[in-house]
Order: structure tokens, then C-alpha cells, then sequence
């Protein structure tokens, strides 16, 4: 069944090059009907809440420490937003995996103390919206939901207008109030690297989720004909970016476990024949110690300004998006190193240098991740792949993981 149900996110929104399930889309919330569809065949309760997250809830017996059965939740899920042109696993993984690990719960005839949910998170990716785990970050409060409902997407249509747009919240399906936190939170994934594979493990106990910042720069030169404007008189917008861009990787080169990636540059007028005026460009900058993107950050705009300085060109930094380093919870990373080895002799401790939604549950409950390997390292691509019986392990120590904590002493 998970292997199905993976297959059948799959062709939701499939190109030739991969998968493009942008929130609020079309096929985007196709994958959110289906989620609900198979929760609700699988017995689970069903609800959403007014950011678009989706929650599936396996009822708990009484808690025995607050005597009620209204006790906060133990919670897993992950996105079924993609990047554009994604894989298979990145996101739906962690849902489809979710449902699984429930499903085996419930039929296992044992009632875990608390309920159990599987959340599929709105707009992780950041892919139409800019601001990357949106859903997870207003549910944690990091984000006012003020703020995203002013977000503009990357084709001009409001948050606002989308969530309550023919492709936003789901008929049928009850809106929870508020954003109620869980007990505690666990998130399966694929690694979307190579260091799992190279060390034979086939389960990682996430240690620490790097922390990130985005930036975008504008640069305002002057445009003018390629024939008749000098070389020496020129203030070309575009090769002060490429300066630039060489300056990111070498300021994340110097500060050492820290990643930059400049992927995203608009050129205008993006004309042959014309000395490019203006280009837009956005740096994505990570690192699991705050310190060295501290160190980069400044390196970068320092340079910035030099070369803006040199070539005539207007340049400004502006800081669009910052998430802190996010260190896994020492008692949910304990009943996850047990889950793993006693699965995975050779399971491995590795810290996350891609975000996830579970860095920002992490500010409101205690949270910990579990990894499967990812063949070749490959991520954020239409050939993401991971071994089935790998994807099999996963959800066996996320069952296991999920009955630990709702049998933990957690307040509230």
C-alpha cells in the first residue's frame, strides 16, 4: 500500500522532467484529496485548518495523566508541495509514510494513550509562495497569518485569494480553530544527500536541522545598446550579479560546513542586443551553526557593495526569509535512536542540511527526524529514488517511534 499510494502522488502534477505540485494548484490539491480520501478509508478522523495544513487523526485511549481523551496529539507528517520539476519521496514520503505507520498501529489492535495525527504541511517548498515551510511556520506561530495572507505568488495571485480560490481549502472537510500544538512530533524523510549511502546505513537519527537564510538582491545599472556603448563606460547590472555570485560561493567556501546557492536571477531586459539594466537575483544560505551563516552573510554583503561600487551599479541586500539552526529534542532523538537501532546496526546520527517543517514544529513542541537513504544522493530532481525496503524500514521505526511518545510523560 505505500508503495501504491507513492505512485499514485506521483502522477499528480507529473512533467517530463519530474513532478510541479506548487501550493494551491490544481494538482496540489488533488494530492491534499487524496490524502484525505485514503485517511478517512483508513479510519482516521479528518480536518484542516485555515492555512491549508491537513490532519488525520487515529483516536487515543484516555491519557492517564490529564484524564482526558482531548489530550494533545503526537504527531508526524511532512509536504506534498513540490519544488518545480521534484521527485517522487521528497515531502510525500512522510505523509504517505505517516498513514502507513498508522494503519499498521490501528491494526495492530493497540490504543496508544494518545492520539495519533499524520499532517500533510501547505507550501514547504516555498515553490509559488516565498516563504518556504509557510504552513508549519504559521502553525508554530514563527509567522503571523496576517503576513501570509499578504504573500504574493510567483504568478501574482495573493495567499489570500489562492487559500479561499477554487484550489484552496477542501470542500467537505471540517476547519479546525486555531493552531493547537502537539505533544510531541516526528518527521520521516528521505536524506536528499549522500552520507547514508556511503555509510551503509539504511536509518539516520536527525541530530540538528541546518539553519537558513534567503536574501535578494537587486542591481540597478543601465541599460543601453551592445553595439555603440563602450566597454570601459558600461554599468552592465549583469556582470556586476555574476561578480556576486561568485562572491556567495566563495564566502561559504571560507566558513566551512556552510552551503550558498544562487538559483533563482531574473534578467531585464533579457535582450541579445541590450546591456542588461536590472537583474533580480535571490541567495539561499545554510549552515547547522548560526555563526558561520552569520560569517557569510556578512562577507557577502560587503562584497556586494565593492562591486556595485566598481561597476556603477546600484546594489541592495535585502533578508526575506531567516530560520535559526534548530537542534533536534534530546528525549524524542532518544526514542528515535532506539526505533532506528534496533532496526539499523549500522544506523548513523547525521544533521540536515535541507529545512523541513519539523524545524519549525520544533519551537512549540518536542521534535526529533528520521532519514532513509537517498540513492546517489539525488533530491529536488524528477530521478529521486530510494530503495523499497528502505521505505519499508522508515515507517517500521516511525510506528515504533509514534507508540513510544504517546506512551511518554509529556505535559499538556
Amino acid at each position: 500500500m505505500l508503495h501504491d499510494r507513492l505512485g499514485a502522488l506521483a502522477a499528480l502534477g507529473a512533467t517530463d522532467d519530474g513532478i510541479d505540485r506548487a501550493l494551491f494548484t490544481p494538482a496540489e490539491r488533488a494530492a491534499r484529496e487524496l490524502f484525505v480520501a485514503w485517511a478517512r478509508a483508513d479510519g482516521l478522523r479528518v480536518e484542516q485548518d485555515r492555512a491549508g495544513n491537513v490532519f488525520a487523526r487515529l483516536g487515543g485511549a484516555t491519557d492517564a495523566s490529564s484524564g482526558s481523551a482531548q489530550a494533545a496529539p503526537v504527531q508526524c507528517g511532512s509536504h506534498l508541495d513540490t519544488v518545480r520539476n521534484g521527485g517522487a519521496y521528497d515531502g510525500a514520503y512522510g505523509v504517505v509514510g505517516g498513514l502507513e505507520a498508522l494503519r499498521r498501529i490501528a491494526e495492530s489492535g493497540e490504543a496508544p494513550p494518545r492520539a495519533l495525527e499524520v499532517v500533510a504541511w501547505a507550501g514547504e517548498e516555498g515553490s509559488r509562495f516565498p516563504l518556504g515551510c509557510l504552513g508549519s511556520s504559521v502553525y508554530s506561530g514563527l509567522t503571523p497569518y496576517a503576513d501570509v495572507e499578504a504573500l504574493v505568488g510567483d504568478d501574482g495571485e495573493t495567499f489570500a485569494a489562492a487559500v479561499r480560490g477554487p484550489y484552496g481549502l477542501l470542500d467537505g472537510v471540517p476547519v479546525r480553530d486555531g493552531f493547537p500544538p502537539p505533544a510531541a512530533y516526528v518527521e520521516l524523510h528521505i536524506e536528499q544527500g549522500p552520507v547514508m549511502e556511503r555509510e551503509g546505513a539504511r536509518l539516520g537519527i536527525v541530530s540538528a536541522i541546518a539553519g537558513q537564510r534567503r536574501f535578494r538582491v537587486l542591481l540597478d545599472g543601465v541599460a543601453g545598446h551592445a553595439g555603440t556603448v563602450p566597454m570601459r563606460g558600461r554599468a552592465d547590472a549583469l556582470c556586476a550579479a555574476s561578480e556576486i555570485v561568485l562572491a556567495v560561493e566563495r564566502a561559504a567556501l571560507d566558513a566551512d560546513d556552510t552551503v550558498a546557492t544562487v538559483g533563482h536571477l531574473v534578467v531585464e531586459p533579457n535582450q541579445t542586443n541590450i546591456v542588461p539594466g536590472r537583474v533580480v537575483l535571490r541567495i539561499d544560505l545554510r549552515s547547522v551553526e548560526d555563526g558561520r551563516i552569520d560569517l557569510a552573510e556578512r562577507r557577502i554583503r560587503a562584497r556586494a557593495d565593492e562591486i556595485g561600487a566598481q561597476r556603477g551599479v546600484g546594489v541592495s541586500v535585502e533578508t526575506i526569509e531567516t530560520r535559526a539552526a534548530v537542534p533536534m529534542e534530546t528525549r524524542m532523538r532518544l526514542l528515535v535512536s532506539a526505533a532506528c537501532a534496533e532496526r539499523d546496526p549500522r544506523a548513523i546520527t547525521i544533521a540536515s542540511g535541507a529545512g523541513h517543517d519539523a524545524m519549525c514544529v520544533a519551537h512549540v513542541a518536542p521534535t526529533a527526524m528520521i532519514f532513509v537513504p537517498s540513492i546517489g544522493g539525488r533530491s529536488h530532481v524528477g530521478d529521486e529514488r530510494t530503495a523499497p525496503a528502505d521505505l519499508e524500514l522508515g515507517v517500521e521505526a516511525l510506528a515504533a517511534t509514534l507508540l513510544a511518545a504517546a506512551h511518554a510523560p509529556w505535559s499538556g
